[in-house]
């Protein structure tokens, strides 16, 4: 048996229930709840863009890097300000035999300091024209690689050689020659023939030794790191 209500519905369809209004404007307010639907799920779907395994990516990187930036500038900015290393104070034991000539030098620029504010150095008195700028470019070249000054000195300030870097080489001059001849660069005013001398000064401004001759290179390194640790002892005979 059939009802009388389903042979209602037999010959009805889904669009039969559908009203259509004769003003297009009733239908503001379900446009705009469809709109707002509409950039809710497209908000959502850019934060799970920028949020998901695969978003991340650039943007947030970029990010990452200019506030790292920002806090590496700041420190950098912030830090306390390291002193330069002062000297070692001068020897003071009464006796002046091994302690380096309180003598005033003029540097390339025209100033003058005193000699016994450059230490522990190596100051090499070589006569121009030696034919030693070999040897003077391996003794510089060790010097600076065990953080010790290297200066050249003579009564004028002497010419750079070759295999030097002028940023890593002090040169000095010394006019009245006091200096080379104390250690035996000069004898009855005229230069000592031969390769430079090299007087190696202490961090106290005492002399430890002066080489007139060639050593080894492991030996010259020996006497360097004792020059930069503080340990030589003073014996200022070559």
């Amino acid at each position: 048996m059939r009802r009388d209500d389903e042979d209602d519905r037999a010959g009805r369809s889904w669009i039969d229930g559908v009203v259509i209004p004769d003003d297009i404007s009733a239908l503001d307010a379900e446009v705009r709840a469809l709109r707002r639907e509409r950039r809710a799920r497209a908000r959502r779907e850019r934060l799970r863009r920028l949020l998901g395994p695969r978003g991340v990516g650039a943007p947030l990187v970029i990010v990452v890097l200019l506030m790292i930036a920002g806090v590496a500038s700041l420190l950098v900015l912030f830090q306390p300000r390291r002193p330069a290393t002062a000297p070692a104070p001068l020897a003071t034991s009464g006796r002046n035999d091994g302690l380096l000539p309180d003598l005033p030098v003029t540097l390339p620029d025209g100033s003058s300091r005193p000699l016994q504010s450059f230490r522990p150095a190596v100051l090499a008195l070589a006569p121009v024209g030696c034919g030693c700028d070999r040897a003077l470019a391996d003794v510089g070249a060790a010097a600076v690689g065990h953080r010790i000054q290297f200066a050249l000195v003579d009564k004028q300030v002497p010419p750079l050689p070759r295999g030097l870097a002028d940023a890593r080489t002090i040169r000095l001059a010394e006019p009245t020659g006091a200096l080379a001849k104390r250690f035996l660069a000069e004898t009855n005013g005229r230069r000592t023939p031969g390769g430079p001398v090299l007087v190696l000064i202490g961090r106290d401004g005492r002399v430890v030794r002066v080489l007139t001759k060639p050593i080894p290179p492991a030996n010259f390194d020996r006497e360097l790191d004792s020059l930069r640790l503080g340990v030589g002892t003073p014996a200022p005979t070559g």
